[in-house]
């Protein structure tokens, strides 16, 4: 496992208690993905039922720093109806969001205010989702349900550049992911 540097605060250090708890917090709330740039790979294997609502507390709710015209990026949570993504920005210049979900189980998906220029595609194996949204400062994206899958692999760029962590919001706390690709693992 590689080692996560924790920069201390005004020259104070952190106890070895509260660096363990944010190892443990990160690693599993948001697993770092795959550094290649390959695609990882789905799993097929599946379970006959489970609970949508397992997924951490973390991720639940929108972000409360969320609303149309709101600092630029990506705001990503879950909620009793499933996923959800969305993309603003401040000002009314033309700034194009884009990216990809991977989820190791089949995926649906419906728009959320699409404007001309939004795309999104479903592969046939509905596993994975891509999406090209231009933005005029008020708010697209997209809602999207898993079939029981037990992660998620999220990329975002803006403006054809790989989105810094620091502009992606996850959960009403608005968390922001270690590194951007990044990966949510559901509850076991």
């Amino acid at each position: 496992m590689e080692a996560l540097h924790v920069p201390t605060t005004r020259g104070r250090r952190l106890g070895a208690g509260t660096l363990l708890g944010l190892v443990a917090m990160a690693t599993a709330l948001f697993a770092p993905a795959a550094t290649s740039a390959a695609t990882p790979a789905a799993s097929t294997a599946t379970t006959a039922t489970c609970d949508e609502g397992r997924w951490p507390a973390s991720v639940q709710g929108m972000p409360a720093t969320f609303h149309a015209g709101a600092r630029a990026g990506d705001y990503i949570w879950h909620n009793s109806t499933g996923w959800h993504l969305r993309f603003t920005h401040v000002g009314t210049r033309r700034i194009v969001f884009s990216g990809k979900i991977v989820s190791n189980t089949p995926l649906t998906v419906a728009p959320y205010r699409l404007e001309g220029g939004d795309s999104f595609a479903l592969s046939a194996d509905k596993l994975t989702l891509t999406y090209r949204f231009t933005n005029y400062g008020r708010i697209d994206g997209l809602d999207f349900r898993t079939a029981c899958a037990t992660r998620l692999w999220f990329r975002g760029s803006m403006a054809g550049t790989k989105l810094p962590i620091g502009r992606i919001w996850i959960g009403r706390a608005g968390h922001h992911p270690l590194q951007n690709p990044f990966v949510i693992l559901r509850n076991s």
